[in-house]
């Protein structure tokens, strides 16, 4: 691939779209074209001298106009599950329409489901019931339908992608250990956190455009460093200054996702339909407002049954194939890779040492012999 190629990023507003569009151009690549649903999401990637276009998937005139001219599409934009499906088949129609000479996809580790073990890329699909992990199965069959009819496709199936910018793995857990409610979870904890720190993650993405070894491909991607999710939230935790995390027992840990999944449901269904009702009443009174706050913490700081599930399964994502085929290695240790994130986030944020200093005095405030909660 020369410097002179053509790239489309979908989904340029996003963590991952963001980083490619960046990098692109940081690595000399001078004709990128960043696509974005609205004009708002432009912000960050608006400091970059790149063509900034309107690409709503969804829209077909605004995908065949972002695709005019392009030489590779690299497709990160996501949403609900139609999005994910129809979104992705007007682009790959668009794309071979335009004679494009490389179309990379992004999907996800969560077309294996909930499998452990060894998992390579000929691990079967798993359909779960999940809006997300089931749109990206569709997505990948008619990214095989196009691959047949003439398109040269490349799949990823990235693991927990993290990094600067990355508001799911690290901000939310941020947020989350600095409520002083968070820990580490007895036995629940002890799975598998596959992460690729997001440099890798692009690295694997021009190798891929670059080697003809990459069409008709779909690869894994994962970092080289396997820990627990109880290990990250202690490495996390460490990274940002805050007090050591508690140990929350397995029956406390179960009572408090299975009472707050209840109220988060309700709260949702409230919202969405008295939300001007609550809006006015959280202006108007101070006891509100407290109740609604002190609410709020308790749900964003306890793991949904979903997440509880994911932080006890043990996939290990083998990432052999694109490591012997394009020459992939991962780079960035876990730690580093922390700790650019945090620096990131105290920076984004502003508010790491108010953070710090609100944990360490909730942690002053409990019995410090405790070391382990358990049900009442």
């Amino acid at each position: 691939m020369n410097k002179e190629t053509r790239i489309l990023v979908t989904g340029a507003a996003g963590f991952i779209g963001g980083w490619i569009t960046e990098t692109c151009y940081t690595r000399g690549y001078t004709n990128v074209r960043a696509g974005v649903r609205k004009w708002s999401g432009a912000a960050r990637i608006a400091r970059f001298p790149v063509d900034i276009v309107l690409c709503d998937v969804m829209k077909p005139a605004d995908v065949a106009r972002a695709m005019e001219g392009v030489d590779v599409v690299v497709h990160c934009a996501i949403g609900s599950k139609e999005v994910n499906v129809k979104g992705t088949e007007n682009l790959l129609d668009a794309a071979l329409k335009a004679g494009v000479r490389r179309f990379v996809h992004f999907s996800t580790v969560d077309v294996y489901g909930t499998a452990e073990g060894d998992i390579a890329e000929s691990t079967p699909f798993q359909y779960t019931g999940s809006d997300y992990g089931d749109s990206k199965i569709e997505a990948e069959k008619l990214c095989a339908r196009y691959q047949e009819r003439g398109l040269p496709v490349v799949i990823f199936r990235p693991s927990i992608v993290y990094g600067p910018y990355c508001k799911l793995w690290i901000s939310k857990f941020a947020e989350r250990l600095g409520s002083g409610n968070w820990g580490v979870f007895e036995k629940l904890g002890e799975g598998t956190c596959n992460l690729i720190y997001i440099e890798d993650l692009v690295d694997a993405i021009f190798l891929a455009i670059g080697n003809d070894k990459a069409v008709g491909q779909t690869f894994n991607l994962n970092g080289s460093e396997k820990i627990t999710w109880n290990e990250y939230f202690r490495r996390l935790n460490a990274a940002l200054g805050l007090p050591p995390l508690r140990v929350i027992g397995f029956g406390t840990s179960k009572l408090r996702t299975r009472v707050m999944t209840p109220l988060k449901s309700a709260a949702r269904f409230v919202m969405n339909n008295f939300g001007d009702t609550v809006k006015a009443l959280y202006r108007k009174s101070a006891l509100v407002q407290r109740v609604m706050k002190g609410t709020e913490q308790s749900m964003k700081s306890t793991p949904g049954q979903g997440e509880l599930s994911m932080f006890g399964r043990k996939p290990d994502f083998h990432i052999a194939k694109i490591t012997s085929l394009l020459g992939f290695t991962p780079r960035v240790g876990v730690d580093r890779g922390i700790e650019l994130s945090t620096r990131w986030y105290a920076h984004e944020s502003g508010i790491t040492h108010d953070i710090a200093a609100s944990a360490l005095n909730a942690a002053q405030a409990k019995p410090v012999s405790r070391q382990t909660e358990t049900p009442a």
